[in-house]
């Protein structure tokens, strides 16, 4: 029955047209990720893409390994001689281009000590030209000795135990880190909350019908009056709409992933994220970041889901029901810039697909007595509705009345 619940629903053509354009969608993101992939040959011409990640992964991953004084050192050396070289003090763009080349291998080791020697929320590129050999050592100690300093200033207001929070995870982060190319990582986490939002609405189209076709078609009647009308095919829905979302949300993530990470290269799983999020108090590697923003997209979308077919079993209404994706996932986020309360904000359910953003920032929560990031409250937060919902949306269908 869950099959023919299923079967049901991608036999409509405007259902087929949306696969197909969720298809196309996926490609097209693909690509452009692909594409954010950017390197500077010696001749100072760019080139992005698979040619680009793959002179990009022969540069940086001669400077693998953990990057300890000797390291840093190292870097600043180098650093020095490039930015004292013919190309980097002429006027001409591309001869610049031609001395930025030369430091993609550790490019990403200069943005760290770069970060490091600035305040707290200050940025600046061309820091990492002015440390010395001598100094480049405090870069690990630098990144605590400078939240430190942030949180003293008043600058942002956090109780005592949420400061003693965010030093503790500061500290907690193993040193020194290790390096290696990670650019594909890197992509792949800008772009994947665009595919999952996107996934979001396809899949809330696709499940609207599941409860209020039976009402559109006039079938009613005769489903609610079969022996197992209002028990198994009950259940038999609720199964088709949980398969429909969950399978078709692993399938093109699973793909997007794919897609890019075995175009891109998987290099750097293991590095922590702090590689291109200096400030980030969530001590993670960029795999588990990975896992940590498809689980969080996975239960926003299901939370979606579950509310647009709960909708769908109320109101008999398929139209109403694929307006309630867009509602909890596109309208909220123009509601959070009107509403100036960030901590209810950062609530809404279209956070969990930008748990790449949450991971930047430092929202944090106090619930009894203990202090949490947004991630740790959010993601339980929904997960528990999703599941209290279902015998709800049991109930409601189970005693629709035939008109």
């Amino acid at each position: 029955m869950i099959g023919f619940e299923i079967k049901k629903v991608f036999s409509k053509p405007i259902n087929k047209a949306a696969l197909l354009f969720l298809i196309v969608t996926l490609i097209i993101v693909s690509i452009l990720t692909i594409n954010n992939v950017r390197y500077v040959d010696e001749n100072g011409d760019a080139t992005t893409g698979i040619t680009a990640a793959k002179h990009l992964r022969e540069l940086k991953n001669q400077w693998a390994g953990y990057v300890k004084d000797d390291v840093l050192s190292k870097v600043i050396e180098e650093n020095t001689a490039i930015n004292n070289s013919k190309e980097a003090l002429s006027d001409i763009v591309q001869e610049k281009d031609k001395a930025y080349a030369k430091k993609q291998g550790f490019s990403d080791i200069v943005d760290m000590i770069s970060n490091a020697f600035v305040g707290f929320g200050e940025y600046d590129y061309y820091r990492a030209d002015r440390v010395t050999t001598e100094e480049v050592g405090m870069v690990y100690e630098n990144r605590i000795s400078n939240l430190k300093e942030w949180l003293d200033s008043g600058k942002e207001h956090f109780s005592d135990a949420e400061k003693d929070f965010l030093i503790g995870q500061y500290q907690a982060l193993k040193t020194p880190f290790y390096y290696e190319y990670t650019d594909g990582w890197q992509a792949l986490l800008q772009n994947i909350s665009t595919v999952i939002l996107i996934l979001a609405l396809i899949i809330g189209f696709f499940v609207a019908g599941v409860f209020s076709d039976e009402f559109q078609l006039k079938a009613d009647s005769i489903f609610f009056s079969t022996k197992l009308g209002r028990n198994k095919a009950v259940r038999s829905k609720i199964g088709a709409g949980f398969l429909i979302t969950t399978l078709t949300y692993i399938i093109f993530v699973f793909l997007y992933s794919m897609i890019v990470l075995l175009l891109l290269g998987t290099d750097g799983a293991g590095c922590p994220i702090q590689w291109s999020m200096w400030k980030s108090f969530y001590n993670v590697t960029y795999f588990q970041a990975y896992l940590l923003i498809v689980f969080g997209g996975y239960i926003g979308t299901l939370f979606a889901m579950t509310v647009s077919m709960l909708v769908s079993a109320k109101t008999h209404s398929t139209v109403v029901a694929i307006m309630i994706p867009f509602i909890l996932l596109c309208v909220f986020p123009f509601l959070s810039r009107i509403i100036t309360l960030p901590q209810i904000c950062s609530l809404f359910p279209d956070q969990l697909l930008e748990v790449f953003v949450i991971l930047k920032d430092s929202g944090l929560y106090e619930i009894g007595g203990k202090v949490m990031g947004t991630i740790a409250v959010i993601i339980p937060a929904y997960l528990v509705p999703c599941i209290v919902l279902q015998p709800i949306l049991y109930g409601v269908y189970k005693r629709a009345e035939i008109r």
